[in-house]
């Protein structure tokens, strides 16, 4: 396969979900580091809006990166002060050397 190195430009970090216990010992969602990453950030769509749905939709992203096991629907990136929920992931066997990700961004 073609190297792609030269397109993974941007750093990236992957968390994935965890509940924690707060100072009263309550159970509270929370988030854990599964990597660092260099990876490919290109604008994928719009939301909804791409979809004819409403105009307020978050953006879309791909996502590329070298390929590591671990990486799961649930969990989320974390790439220059943006926060992307992980929503398909593409695992091509005839590329084993990546994944691509498919995100939406989310605001808390």
């Amino acid at each position: 396969t073609k190297e792609f190195s030269g397109l993974l430009r941007e750093r990236i970090a992957i968390e994935r979900p965890v509940n924690l216990r707060n100072a009263m010992g309550l159970q509270q969602a929370g988030w854990e580091p599964v990597c660092r990453a260099l990876a490919s950030v290109t604008l994928d769509q719009v939301g909804a809006e791409a979809e004819g749905q409403a105009l307020s939709a978050m953006p879309r992203y791909k996502v590329l990166i070298r390929w590591r096991e671990g990486i799961l629907i649930d969990q989320r990136v974390q790439w220059r002060g943006r926060t992307l929920a992980i929503r398909h992931l593409l695992d091509d066997p005839r590329r084993r050397d990546r994944i691509l990700l498919r995100c939406e961004e989310v605001r808390a």
